[in-house]
């Protein structure tokens, strides 16, 4: 699979955050009890986004894809 431009893939994770980073805490809080850990995941999964997407492609639901 050919590999996605990273302007690409910063444009849609910057995307997804400011539109969606707010309701993958919250829900990742009431999975896992624990806001810092929450937090933590959540900023873990951004991180992993951009390698995978890079590769893979943006998924056609990255908010299920993060959490």
């Amino acid at each position: 699979m050919a590999s996605i431009p990273k302007t690409d893939v910063a444009q849609a994770i910057a995307a997804l955050y400011r539109t969606e980073w707010g309701r993958i805490v919250a829900i990742l809080i009431r999975l896992v009890g624990d806001f810092d850990v929450a937090e933590e995941a959540a900023q873990a999964a951004f991180t992993a986004a951009v390698n995978q997407w890079e590769s893979d492609g943006i998924p056609d639901r990255p908010r299920a894809w993060i959490i």
